[in-house]
């Protein structure tokens, strides 16, 4: 796998979501404590690759920080339909360290795949915000995404009780050296949130404003949880 960012930082990094609203109206020294930032494209209020291109210039100005690049699809939480995604991917490469494409969204991934640098990670991602899926799916998501040339497997799903926040747990423990990204959404997943990273989930997503999934905690409280645990 290329190691890019974790080869000066030690997982697991904060990663701050954040819209074209945020970009514009929130102070630097709001997102200080993150390692990097998700720009969550289909969360913006204007969608045109114009748009969209001088708010990840003005991001790179303003906080100087690494890149997650994600227009999600609907089916898996995105907020805006698109007829054709690859657009703004195509758009943002040049300032994107990561971009993120659902493993479910086979053709997609592989054009974007065709598009990365050697400065470029690719993220391939699951979400499931009804349930926790049984282990052997679990295995099956991780397999398919690094069959597909994933540098990283994201994978979030619902927990709706304590065995599905474990059996996550324990898929992540597992596979911690697979190069993946793991939590439960959910009142029954806030756990994860802090766990994860310690069973070896390179990234935790938080929030500034308000957050972008259930269950996500804010970039200050992970901050915080993690040096009282020394795990950051």
């Amino acid at each position: 796998m290329k190691l890019s960012l974790f080869e000066y930082k030690k997982p697991p990094l904060i990663a701050c979501v954040m819209t074209d609203t945020d970009v514009l109206t929130i102070h630097e020294s709001s997102v200080i404590i993150a390692d990097l930032i998700e720009l969550r494209i289909d969360m913006f209020v204007d969608t045109s690759v114009e748009h969209v291109t001088t708010i990840f210039k003005t991001a790179k100005e303003k906080f100087k920080k690494p890149f997650i690049s994600t227009v999600r699809d609907v089916r898996e939480g995105g907020k805006k339909e698109f007829s054709d995604r690859f657009l703004l991917y195509e758009a943002v490469i040049p300032f994107s360290d990561f971009l993120d494409v659902e493993i479910n969204s086979e053709n997609l991934l592989q054009r974007v795949k065709g598009i990365i640098t050697d400065r470029n990670l690719l993220i391939g991602s699951y979400h499931n915000f009804h349930l926790t899926p049984k282990d052997d799916f679990l295995e099956n998501i991780l397999i398919k995404g690094k069959g597909l040339g994933s540098d990283i497997v994201k994978i979030a799903v619902k927990a709706q009780d304590r065995d599905d926040l474990i059996r996550l747990l324990l898929f992540t423990l597992r596979h911690k050296d697979s190069g993946i990204i793991t939590m439960c959404m959910g009142d029954e997943g806030v756990p994860s949130r802090i766990v994860a990273p310690i069973f070896g989930s390179l990234v935790a997503y938080g929030y500034i404003n308000e957050p972008s999934a259930p269950g996500q905690l804010s970039i200050s409280q992970l901050s915080d949880i993690f040096k009282l645990l020394n795990i950051s």
